[in-house]
């Protein structure tokens, strides 16, 4: 069976950047199972797999425009230290969650603390970079 819109497809994958440095993979654990054409998994790579069966491999570049998106520099923003719960730790590399206006949740990443100012970044850590996928498709329902 093709991977079509509405199939369940099972797949290992291995993800590294640019650079050649391993990000994540499934390869030594659990497969991916998602629904094709439901947007769970990134547009580049759902298209490329469109059409493919049990057995197919391949290695594949996303670019930005089709993975995580191109980084938007409004989604950089500051905040003053009083403005985070007392529980919340302040350093460069954490992450923060806050809600939108309609409630939807919302995760920021510190990425610069200086006097009374935090930078966050509600960019994804992986927005405006290529990804190199190795993909393996082991089932298609």
């Amino acid at each position: 069976m093709r991977i079509k819109k509405g199939s369940r497809v099972t797949f290992h994958y291995e993800l590294r950047d640019d650079k050649g440095e391993l990000i994540d993979s499934t390869f030594d654990g659990e497969p991916v199972i998602y629904i094709q054409g439901e947007g769970e998994i990134i547009t580049g790579l759902e298209e490329f797999l469109e059409g493919e069966e049990p057995g197919f491999e391949a290695k594949v570049s996303i670019p930005p425009e089709k993975g995580y998106g191109v980084k938007n520099d409004e989604l950089i923003v500051f905040a003053g230290p009083d403005n985070f719960d007392d529980n919340v730790e302040l350093e460069v590399g954490a992450t923060v969650e806050t809600e939108d206006p309609d409630g939807n949740t919302i995760v920021f990443r510190i990425i610069d603390i200086e006097d009374d100012k935090v930078y966050l970044d509600g960019n994804h850590p992986l927005a405006d970079k290529t990804l190199d996928y190795k993909v393996e498709v082991l089932e298609v329902h």
